[in-house]
């Protein structure tokens, strides 16, 4: 696990890796991008002032033209001369007069294009003549606002934009236009309240910003002294996304309004692709510490695996590739290595494991069987000739148990056999003892499996002496084997005292330490603690490997079970 997360932090660290790398040509990119639009829409936002600027002097330019027309047409002694002094101008001797004002005001609009229509009415009489109406009559002319103010004004020009309330009260007054007036004469000072009035069509207006709508979705509105001449932006309408402009040039003021998705449809798509390319950066730089790690991880997993293999006793294995790199080299080192150390450790092993068998060898041999056998016999037959039983069977059961232990050159014996050779060591505990009882639990399937000579008796003596001699009353002794899961279990247990709590552990930190290596390794000062039991499972796991085992279990008072397990696939029957 921790293994699986340190190759899981290595592959982390190569991406952040590539990630930072890309990290500056991100962000110079989006700094980039993010520059180029402000500055597009500092030119954007300076050229669009500069069109609005030139537009509000082309429209303030219309007024001071009209300024001028109006200035002219009012001091026009020709024109001025018909309406002064008469109570009303359309009497009929001054018809012919009036028709000539007429067309003198005809020609004048036809000069001026811009000028819709031309107008000079009586104050007092509200009659006039227009160049569209002819002659007409405009009821309470003196008492209009609009009259009111050039009148006022004393002969400066009015410039009067209708509002909705004015169109709907006022059959003269129409909001799509926009009304220019003075007062005519006014250099003389006279008391008469005669007015020229200029006619303007907004849309002649409206055709001079045509130029500035750049898209169906930009609105434009101009106002004069606030009053408006067009309005499209209404100011609860704007929003963030807005571009959004307002300028002022005497009495004109324009607002212009676009949406920015409009104004900046192309930056947005470059925008857009450069965080694709950003993505698409990002994704690959995923992909190539993907890669990048995996051309590491793969050589490390197989030298990883090499190592296990090697420590799990697969001595002679190697590694193959064809790698000319640094994992190549990495790999020969670790082929050298295995080779190296099976050699050392086959030469040591086999050293050490001829020494241990010679000792036991030796240890075997220091008995002279012959002359043990001899000595037996003679004490048998002076026991048999002085009629002592006891010591008769005593030392038959002790010849036959050292006759079958020493004797033959053989190193392993099946379950029974064991069994039998087991039971001449116990008659003779028993005749020593006597306040015992044994017992064999031997299943059919196990008799014909063979075992290590010697490795139950000092297990069996253990129970005898230890447990079941420290006894004032008779106990028994039970030895059992069986197959379980494939696996021969035999168990010795006792009804004697047992074992105490602390010496049992004791004696489970001892065997714990005990491997298969145990005879070349294990010469410490507490060796010879426990010796029997060691000796036990030393020789276990030297002969059948780690898997092999010995288990000790105990109850003070109660007895103690001593278990040995020797593993299917390392046995023989047969």
């Amino acid at each position: 696990m921790k293994l699986k997360m340190t190759r899981h932090s290595i592959q982390l660290k190569l991406t952040i890796t590539f990630l930072l790398v890309l990290l500056p040509l991100i962000a110079t990119s989006l700094f980039a991008n993010y520059y180029s639009q402000r500055v597009m829409y500092d030119q954007i936002y300076e050229r669009t002032r500069g069109a609005l600027l030139t537009t509000l002097e082309y429209v303030d330019q219309l007024v001071r033209n009209m300024d001028q027309q109006t200035l002219l047409i009012s001091t026009n002694p020709n024109l001025v001369d018909v309406w002064k002094g008469n109570d009303s101008p359309l009497e009929d001797e001054l018809l012919y007069d009036v028709h000539v004002v007429q067309q003198q005001l005809s020609a004048f609009t036809n000069i001026n294009s811009i000028i819709q229509e031309a107008a000079i009415l009586h104050g007092e009489s509200g009659t006039g003549v227009s160049t569209l109406q002819g002659s007409m009559k405009w009821e309470n002319i003196s008492e209009e606002k609009w009259f009111a103010d050039t009148v006022k004004a004393g002969g400066a020009l009015v410039v009067h934009i209708p509002l909705i309330t004015d169109s709907n009260t006022n059959d003269h007054l129409k909001q799509g236009h926009i009304y220019f007036t003075r007062s005519l004469d006014f250099f003389n000072g006279g008391d008469e309240s005669n007015i020229i009035m200029l006619v303007v069509d907004k849309s002649s207006i409206e055709k001079t910003i045509q130029n500035l709508y750049s898209t169906t979705n930009t609105d434009i509105s101009l106002y004069y002294n606030g009053l408006p001449i067009i309005e499209n932006v209404k100011q609860s309408s704007l929003q963030n996304s807005d571009f959004y402009i307002e300028e002022q040039f005497g009495n004109w003021s324009i607002k212009f309004q676009q949406s920015k998705k409009e104004l900046f449809e192309q930056p947005e798509s470059i925008k857009k692709i450069t965080y694709l390319i950003i993505l698409i950066s990002g994704l690959l730089a995923i992909i190539i510490a993907w890669f990048v790690y995996n051309e590491i991880s793969k050589p490390l997993h197989i030298i990883s695996s090499a190592l296990k293999k090697f420590s799990s006793g697969m001595l002679s294995f190697n590694i193959k590739h064809n790698r000319k790199d640094e994992f190549g080299y990495l790999m020969n080192s670790f082929n050298a290595m295995a080779m190296a150390q099976k050699q050392l450790i086959e030469n040591d092993y086999e050293k050490e494991l001829r020494l241990a068998r010679s000792e036991f060898t030796l240890l075997q041999s220091q008995i002279n069987p012959h002359f043990l056998y001899n000595t037996l016999d003679l004490i048998y037959s002076v026991a048999i000739k002085n009629n002592i039983t006891e010591i008769s069977e005593m030392v038959m059961n002790l010849a036959r148990f050292f006759r079958s232990s020493l004797g033959k050159g053989r190193e392993t014996f099946t379950v029974e056999e064991t069994i039998t050779h087991l039971n001449y060591y116990i008659r003779v505990q028993q005749i020593r003892l006597i306040h015992f009882t044994v017992a064999y639990e031997i299943d059919e399937d196990t008799k014909n499996i063979e075992i290590v000579k010697l490795i139950l008796q000092p297990i069996v003596e253990n129970a005898i002496v230890h447990g079941l001699g420290r006894m004032v009353y008779d106990g028994e002794l039970i030895v059992r084997a069986k197959l379980v899961a494939d696996d021969l279990h035999i168990e010795v247990e006792d009804s004697g005292v047992g074992i105490e709590g602390q010496e049992l552990m004791k004696i489970h930190e001892q065997l714990a330490k005990i491997t298969s290596k145990f005879y070349l390794n294990d010469h410490t000062s507490d060796y010879n603690s426990y010796y029997g039991l060691k000796n036990v499972k030393s020789r276990l796991k030297f002969y059948y490997g780690e898997t092999a085992d010995l288990l000790i279990e105990s109850k003070p008072g109660i007895g103690t079970k001593t278990t040995l397990i020797i593993p299917g696939s390392r046995r023989n029957n047969r």
